[in-house]
């Protein structure tokens, strides 16, 4: 038979280990809370970053619009890629984890594309600075303008939840 003593050191480690478990748990629940409910950045905030062998930028909305009202749009930076260069843009978690559009405009109409894709499809794209021509013995398309559209969740002017269509915008070529 235990002695006394023995019990009660038993059960002071049976109490401690109860309560390590506990707070353990409790610290994980809030924490999970709290990373669930965090908010998300506003669409005139998310960033995407775009590369060629000419440097990187950040290519931040060229228009942000709730649906039904008139939409400003910005300036459209410039990143200059070859006929035999590629474009890398790196989409942002805010974007990726839903669904998005990418919209390749080339100086061939007929060289034009779209592509959709869900969420967590891709991370990053790379697009590249000239395709086959779409004519037999025709000059190859250069790529002119990428544009990344998705409907992403803001808040309205008053501190509402509303949905608004976002278009990063970049063109490839110098003026």
């Amino acid at each position: 038979m235990a002695s006394r003593k023995t019990r009660r050191r038993n059960l002071i480690q049976i109490i401690a280990l109860t309560l390590a478990v506990v707070l353990v748990v409790v610290a994980s629940v809030v924490f999970q809370s709290w990373w669930n409910d965090r908010p998300d950045p506003e669409p005139s905030e998310i960033s995407v970053t775009a590369s060629s062998p000419a440097g990187e930028i950040e290519v931040f909305p060229f228009s942000v619009c709730e649906p039904g009202v008139a939409c400003e749009e910005n300036e459209v930076p410039v990143l200059e890629v070859g006929a035999d260069e590629e474009l890398h843009l790196s989409i942002p978690e805010a974007i990726h984890d839903h669904d998005w559009y990418l919209l390749t405009i080339y100086d061939d109409p007929a060289a034009n594309d779209e592509f959709y894709h869900t969420s967590f499809d891709a991370t990053e794209v790379t697009v590249p600075g000239s395709v086959d021509p779409t004519e037999e013995g025709g000059q190859r398309p250069r790529l002119v303008v990428v544009e990344i559209s998705a409907v992403m969740i803001g808040h309205d002017s008053d501190g509402e939840q509303a949905p608004y269509t976002t278009t990063w915008s970049l063109s490839t070529v110098a003026e």
